[in-house]
């Protein structure tokens, strides 16, 4: 087992010296260096498991060093060597990062002991990034293996059924096109399923933040009304946007804000009433835009309304539409890229509001 590796920046020689002494007394490999710049440039090469940086040096100083420390490897513990008047920095530089801090003067036990702790967080901190790289691994193997594996194959046996209930594969009858025609329904359902996943598992991927763009909120949502206003007039919904916002940019991902509105106002005629309604309100708060959805329609008990947005979750309601309780979970993870929030109230029997809140451009995130 190859032995920890421990660096020591610190100004005073002496420090650095009987430091060096204890620790390669305990068999562990010790670098030294008496400034934070030429600390930073023996991470690379000797990549320490800990690193105990001194607050007050020339040149770059503690608080300075320990950020850039972690943006080498944020796994490396770094531990604040501090003279007992500056107790309180200590604990402003744990919050840059450091895993602890040593008051000076200081025991050798005492270096001992953090030291051990030191490698022991080290150690479980590489663990734990191991396992979440093997996680996410796997997760991307099983997206790849959704899409390819599962997802075409149905494709293709759509296509099949196609040939068959159009007639070009030959006269079928009347009550073989009816069992046909079970089967489409019921593949597409599950091929809508599996891209309302893969979409969701896309989104979470999605690092966008520097390719958003500022845009008009009103007009992504009058494309959106245009995308359902089939399904509406189908069901016999009426579908009505109206705005009092006098300013109404946003700063973010058009499509996927798009999506939002679609698979709420999509919801909204879903679960309304033949000859219901779904009112969209724009208006403006002193940081935020707000987008109120709502809808005439059946509503939602107050059992159900925590666990909408959960993957797969879906209400049991009599007599409406079937879903795979995707929708929302797409909507609440947009959202959050986009440091929005949904607020949901509803009733049952009464219809439901389903308020979208984002930025406005320059403004801090909601809070969750």
């Amino acid at each position: 087992m190859e032995e920890p590796r421990i660096l020591i920046i610190d100004d005073e020689k002496a420090i650095c010296d009987s430091c060096s002494q204890v620790l390669t007394g305990e068999k562990y490999l010790v670098e030294v260096s008496q400034d934070g710049s030429s600390g930073l440039q023996k991470i690379d090469d000797f990549k320490p498991d800990v690193v105990f940086i001194d607050l007050i040096m020339p040149g770059l100083s503690g608080d300075e060093v320990i950020p850039r420390v972690l943006e080498k490897d944020p796994c490396i513990m770094p531990i604040v060597i501090t003279g007992y008047a500056t107790i309180e920095r200590a604990v402003a530089s744990m919050k840059l990062g450091a895993y602890d801090f040593l008051p000076k003067p200081f025991t050798p036990e005492q270096l001992r002991v953090i030291t051990r702790r030191a490698l022991d967080r080290r150690n479980a901190a590489v663990e734990t990034a191991r396992l979440q790289h093997e996680k996410e691994r796997m997760r991307q193997n099983f997206i790849s293996m959704v899409s390819h594996e599962l997802r075409t194959p149905l494709v293709a046996v759509m296509q099949y059924l196609e040939v068959i209930r159009s007639g070009a594969a030959g006269s079928i009858a009347v009550e073989q096109s009816k069992i046909v025609e079970r089967i489409t329904v019921r593949l597409n359902e599950l091929l809508k399923m599996l891209d309302r996943w893969l979409k969701l598992a896309r989104i979470e991927d999605m690092h966008l933040k520097d390719e958003f763009v500022e845009f008009d909120l009103p007009a992504i949502i009058r494309e959106s009304i245009d995308v359902v206003s089939q399904a509406a007039g189908k069901e016999d919904v009426s579908v009505v946007f109206e705005s009092s916002a006098a300013n109404s940019a946003v700063h973010g991902d058009r499509e996927m804000l798009k999506e939002v509105f679609m698979n709420l106002i999509a919801n909204g005629i879903k679960y309304n009433r033949k000859g219901g309604s779904v009112l969209l309100s724009l208006y403006e708060k002193p940081d935020a835009l707000v987008v109120d959805v709502s809808d005439t329609g059946v509503g939602i008990s107050d059992a159900d309304i925590p666990r909408l947005g959960e993957e797969f979750y879906r209400i049991k309601r009599d007599g409406t539409a079937p879903g795979i309780g995707m929708g929302l979970a797409i909507v609440r993870k947009i959202l959050d890229i986009h440091g929005g929030k949904l607020e949901i109230e509803s009733k049952l029997d009464k219809g439901s509001k389903f308020s979208v809140h984002l930025p406005k451009p320059g403004k801090k995130e909601q809070h969750k």
